[in-house]
């Protein structure tokens, strides 16, 4: 089964560029985060870039308001992180209005 996973994070082309780009925005202590590297690279190829940063900005946001201090991968990849963390009461962000 290894075989099949390809490691996008890896690949040459277009894609490189932006993103080691998009890396930059991850905290420094998560950047050799293999999982996190695939699942950004994954992002990428998928939604894009600027949708990809986008979501990338709100998740960094939410983190930080939550005190949030494990890793960013599992502050992605389990909304329970989120759903413990109380962001009712934090003012509406003006462009979602």
């Amino acid at each position: 089964m290894p075989e099949k996973v390809i490691a996008i994070e890896k690949l040459d082309g277009p894609y490189q560029n932006i993103f080691l780009k998009t890396m930059r925005m991850v905290p420094d202590r998560d950047k050799n985060d293999k999982k996190l590297q695939r699942l950004i690279a994954f992002r990428l190829r998928t939604d894009g870039e600027a949708a990809t940063r986008e979501y990338l900005i709100n998740k960094i946001r939410d983190a930080i308001q939550c005190g949030y201090t494990g890793s960013f991968y599992n502050f992605l990849k389990d909304d329970l992180k989120l759903k413990e963390c109380d962001l009712e009461d934090e003012t509406p962000d003006p462009l979602k209005a």
